[in-house]
């Protein structure tokens, strides 16, 4: 179900690159994705200055590569939730998604891919250009980056946020017990028992650094509320 999300910022076949795991995002079916808006949208493809190409892929727990384009994504800010739509079904394992709404007091499992910045582990992942001078995924180890936490629910209630990349207007968010490094956001917020899905990782204070002692889910009925109406 989960997949990281990796960046390259890069030339034509020049050895130079820019880039790393951006986060986490996880599987609805087998054709669609969710993560973090402020983690993937539109604005994302313009390559960092000096580059002229910029690429995005989602590497799979099953060892799946998978190619983002931009015109896979369907984002909704409001919700801080972008949809990545494959064309063709992708993913093919079993999923068995299901959703609940999130109460005080309830256990969770916290999963995701920290973000390739100071202070977290690097992954492993083998780059390498094809024919055409595009970069390509070729192979990857997660290992070293995957975070798994588990803890409780401290509180639901109604929000709104005015942050430089995350802005919502009176939503509901889940404040959990633990904290995280960069890289959680996008990830689902899991009850323990059920594996049912409760949120999606929004965002983690205090801002600008690795490390977030507080982190807040926005809670999975306003994702279904908003993507579904």
């Amino acid at each position: 179900m989960l997949a990281a999300i990796f960046q390259a910022s890069y030339n034509s076949s020049y050895d130079k690159i820019i880039g790393g795991v951006r986060g986490t995002a996880f599987f609805v079916d087998g054709k669609k994705a969710l993560t973090a808006n402020h983690l993937l949208n539109f604005n994302n493809f313009k390559p960092n200055d000096g580059f002229l190409y910029c690429k995005f892929w989602l590497l799979l727990e099953n060892g799946q590569i998978l190619t983002i384009k931009k015109d896979y994504l369907k984002s909704h800010p409001d919700v801080d939730t972008t949809i990545i739509c494959f064309p063709v079904m992708v993913y093919k394992d079993s999923l068995n998604f299901k959703t609940i709404i999130a109460k005080r007091g309830d256990k969770f499992i916290l999963k995701g891919f920290l973000a390739s910045v100071e202070g977290n582990p690097k992954p492993k992942i083998t780059l390498s250009w094809n024919n055409q001078g595009e970069l390509i995924v070729s192979n990857f180890d997660l290992s070293l980056i995957i975070s798994l936490q588990e803890g409780s629910i401290i509180e639901v209630k109604n929000i709104s946020l005015d942050k430089p990349d995350v802005k919502v207007d009176n939503k509901k968010y889940i404040t959990l017990s633990c904290g995280g490094s960069k890289g959680l956001s996008g990830a689902p917020l899991v009850k323990s028992d059920t594996g049912e899905i409760m949120g999606l990782m929004s965002y983690g204070l205090p801002e600008d650094v690795t490390y977030k002692k507080e982190l807040f889910a926005i809670s999975i009925d306003e994702i279904e509320k908003e993507i579904f109406k």
